[in-house]
């Protein structure tokens, strides 16, 4: 679980300071991975990182009737603080009467982001969304969130978890697993018709679980096929 607030650095300047919950069952895997992938990334259209704090502490508790030690751990992220919020807050209302320019420099900026995440350092951003898309004052887009990003080791890495916002989430990811750099480029498929129509609504996948089994089904067909020729060759030879 993550809490956002303001903070203010000594010399005066707001920052964002993003807050895991300081409980036990803070993921520490996911609070690193966070972090490596912020450390290596630096773009105009992803969010600035500026810091990070690691504190664990030992504390008696009572559960289940024992008394036991518990290490609570408490993790800050630091960022800098972008004013207009998220791109989540300006999809409603007719998109706010954003002009198609204005709407057009958010697509283009967040399209310039993830090619730096994926050309260059190989991150799969793995929840890319408007609620993870800031805005700057000149309404300049600035990607955020890494919490569930991966590196891109393999042209398809296999996850038995399922993190990303189901609406944004590419089809072989919610039925298979599957991840690659197509997931995001799925996710940014969803976003562009959402600032380009101003509708949230989530599309119908019924046909994607239909076709899904056909493709099986037709592979499999195909299989049995080369199977089935190739021991009638081999028999006849």
């Amino acid at each position: 679980m993550r809490d956002v607030k303001q903070g203010i650095l000594p010399n005066g300047a707001f920052v964002a300071v993003k807050k895991l919950f300081n409980n036990h069952t803070i993921d520490e895997r996911q609070f690193r991975q966070e972090v490596q992938s912020m450390m290596m990334v630096e773009h105009p259209n992803i969010v600035c990182f500026i810091g990070y704090c690691s504190h664990t502490e030992q504390k008696a508790m009572t559960i289940e009737g024992k008394f036991v030690m518990v290490d609570m751990r408490e993790r800050l992220l630091c960022f800098e603080y972008i004013r207009n919020g998220s791109l989540d807050n300006y999809l409603t209302d007719e998109l706010r009467g954003l002009e198609w320019y204005t709407r057009y420099k958010i697509i283009k900026g967040i399209c310039e982001g993830l090619h730096h995440l994926h050309k260059e350092k190989g991150i799969i951003h793995m929840d890319l969304k408007p609620a993870n898309v800031l805005l700057d004052d000149h309404m300049e887009p600035k990607i955020a969130d890494f919490g569930i990003s991966r590196f891109d080791e393999k042209s398809y890495t296999k996850s038995d978890s399922r993190l990303c916002s189901p609406q944004y989430c590419a089809p072989e990811y919610r039925l298979d697993g599957k991840m690659s750099l197509k997931s995001d480029v799925f996710s940014l498929g969803v976003i562009i018709i959402e600032l380009v129509t101003g509708s949230k609504e989530e599309p119908d996948t019924t046909n994607v679980r239909v076709i899904y089994p056909c493709v099986e089904e037709k592979n499999k067909t195909k299989a049995e096929h080369y199977h089935n020729t190739k021991m009638k060759t081999s028999a006849s030879s």
